[in-house]
């Protein structure tokens, strides 16, 4: 049998596996969560060498800096290992502010060397290098990569009940969205288009749909958490792969109440967002259904002429053209944009179903909560674990 520390370790990774990273005892930013961005401080440390290859030099010049400066890159490296008594070329087990450092600065210097404008290019290198930085640090800290895989699973495995709930409302939608697809004035809109204001557009109407489904999280995680007593936290835990049951738990009375000390803050914070984007996942799906609908009846039903007098253009510039049982099909930009309009329109609209309709809550919604639960029970034998050791 394992040891405890061997299977609350297991436990832990799981917990990262499953998009709740922060339900880990002691969770550390220098152990935890800069340790597994340290991958890809070093991605963005070698491609930044790469600024070597630039006009001010030329022919071997050039690789002759780019080996120096990925010779100070390594003896930074070895550097700040020897500082922290670590072998000269291990890997860190926690990166502290020596490390933080040698990845803000030490692309910098180099392209201060080799750049035209020097030190200015150096300070844009800083910034850039501390804006990613914070990026990765917030997309590991709070398991978003692992919470969107998990979004995606969910999704395909609801994939029956999806499309229930989808085509219930369907004759709303389609009264409301065929409304607006079949309108000139839509076309027009999207014609005239500068896409960066479309990307913000749809971006803002998912972004609705995200802040809706976050604005009933906090009262829920705190609701998943509680337990009636032990006996329900093993049969949720005994439902997972979480290997935390294992332990033997001789002295544990499984009928008395569960008292695992409550979430913190930033447990709140992450199990909310791992909610909000397992259901976020499954709206976009929804929106992305409306959206490909609308692209295939959009071929179907609007001619090339009818788009000409939409939008009041002279000729079109279509993606494709292409003949289909003795007519003409012709896909344009404006067709896409006023599909995807559509589709995140839809995405909003099925998330505030999920809200406000219980029937979508239930059948929608119960699976990702329910996952989370199961999270929290292991959360709670893990700790239990703990501090009887």
């Amino acid at each position: 049998m394992e040891s405890p520390e061997a299977l609350i370790e297991r436990t832990n990774r799981w917990f990262i596996r499953r998009g709740l990273p922060h339900a880990i005892d002691g969770y550390s930013s220098t152990e935890d969560v800069l340790t597994r961005t340290w991958p890809f401080q070093l991605f963005v440390m070698f491609v930044e060498l790469f600024t070597a290859f630039n006009d001010r030099v030329s022919g071997w010049a050039q690789f002759a800096v780019f080996v120096a400066g990925l010779g100070v890159l390594i003896g930074g490296f070895v550097a700040v290992n020897l500082v922290r008594r670590r072998p000269p070329l291990a890997l860190p087990d926690d990166i502290g502010a020596w490390e933080v450092a040698v990845y803000l600065f030490g692309p910098a210097v180099l392209v201060t060397v080799v750049a035209d404008n020097g030190w200015q290019e150096g300070l844009t290198v800083i910034a850039l290098n501390a804006a990613l930085l914070l990026i990765a640090y917030a997309i590991t800290s709070y398991g978003l990569v692992p919470a969107l895989r998990v979004g995606a699973v969910q999704a395909a495995q609801q994939v029956g009940t999806i499309t229930a709930l989808f085509a219930r409302g369907l004759p709303i939608m389609l009264l409301i969205t065929a409304f607006v697809f079949l309108n000139a004035e839509v076309w027009q809109v999207a014609h005239d288009f500068v896409p960066a204001y479309f990307v913000i557009v749809i971006v803002l109407l998912v972004g609705l749909a995200a802040l809706f489904l976050g604005l009933q999280v906090p009262g829920e995680v705190g609701a998943l958490a509680r337990f009636g007593d032990w006996n329900e936290v093993f049969g949720l835990v005994g439902q997972t792969s979480a290997p935390i049951d294992q332990l033997p738990f001789d002295d544990l009375d499984r009928t008395t109440p569960v008292d695992a000390p409550p979430l913190t803050r930033t447990e709140v914070v992450n199990a909310g967002l791992l909610l909000m984007i397992s259901q976020l996942v499954q709206a976009v799906l929804v929106g992305l259904v409306s959206a490909v609908f609308y692209v295939g009846f959009g071929l179907l039903a609007v001619r090339e002429t009818t788009i000409l007098q939409w939008t009041t253009t002279d000729e079109l510039d279509p993606i494709v053209r292409f003949d289909f049982l003795g007519g003409e099909m012709v896909l344009t930009w404006e067709h896409l944009a006023v599909a995807a309009f559509i589709g995140a329109f839809a995405t909003l609209q099925f998330a505030v179903s999920s809200i406000n309709d219980a029937a979508y809550r239930e059948q929608f919604r119960g699976d990702t909560e329910n996952d989370v639960r199961e999270v929290f029970a292991a959360r709670a034998l893990t700790r239990r674990a703990i501090a009887t050791r």
